[in-house]
């Protein structure tokens, strides 16, 4: 299993639209404050109300929804100081604080959650997609006749990066923005087996899956697996002063 790092300087998520909100807006701000001010910075991008309350929840190193969403909950820089209203963690306070009642919490659905879930992953594909060769040296996407190999699409599901390594071979991307588990194996091979029945015409086919974290299982048979290979991915923040 390799890590890899993720640069977020040169990308506009949600998750770093929420950060640069709560930077710009200045000392505590709440919820709405943030959500106002992503659609007025970013209103080619709405994410729902709900979205953007999961991502200030699990970037705050003590809300008590945070551990529903260890991706972001690993990248916490906010701290959450009650009734909907969070700043940034200058302290060295780590905890979490199930006394502190956040007035979103109890709006969100499991729904939203999995759309949330759905957001990280456009993000990690979009940082991904920007330089493929973070995952490996000559790693480009493949396109055939004006068609992507981005969300490529098949029988048997969409693929979230269908690409080519230097030599030719196809290789098949799929992203998880959590921790992934030993179903991810068999969705990755079928679309292995798709590929190699139907695009590949003799050249080899592998798939890396891509996730904050793997079970034990999914590890052990990785091993086993000669075709696919797993990669675990970081996220790191830079912040620039804003020029007025």
């Amino acid at each position: 299993m390799h890590n890899f790092n993720i640069n977020s300087k040169d990308m506009a998520t949600c998750k770093e639209a929420v950060i640069e909100a709560v930077k710009n807006i200045g000392g505590i701000v709440t919820t709405q404050q943030v959500i106002d001010w992503v659609y007025r910075k970013y209103p080619d991008r709405p994410w729902k109300t709900n979205t953007i309350a999961l991502h200030l929840q699990g970037l705050s190193i003590n809300h008590p929804s945070g551990k529903h969403h260890p991706t972001l909950h690993r990248q916490a820089c906010l701290y959450f100081v009650g009734n909907g209203r969070f700043r940034l963690n200058d302290s060295k306070e780590n905890f979490e604080d199930s006394s502190i009642k956040d007035e979103f919490s109890d709006e969100i659905t499991d729904d939203e959650y999995y759309e949330a879930t759905l957001s990280l992953e456009r993000d990690l594909e979009e940082y991904i997609i920007r330089d493929l060769n973070q995952i490996e040296e000559g790693l480009k996407l493949y396109s055939q006749s004006g068609v992507s190999g981005r969300q490529y699409n098949t029988e048997v599901g969409r693929l979230d990066l269908l690409c080519v390594d230097k030599n030719g071979n196809f290789v098949v991307i799929e992203l998880k923005a959590g921790m992934a588990n030993s179903a991810v194996i068999g969705q990755i091979y079928g679309y292995i087996s798709w590929v190699r029945q139907n695009l590949a015409d003799g050249k080899n086919v592998r798939g890396i899956i891509i996730a904050d974290d793997f079970d034990k299982r999914l590890k052990y048979a990785a091993v086993e697996l000669s075709r696919v290979s797993l990669k675990r991915y970081e996220v790191s923040f830079k912040f620039k002063d804003v020029q007025i």
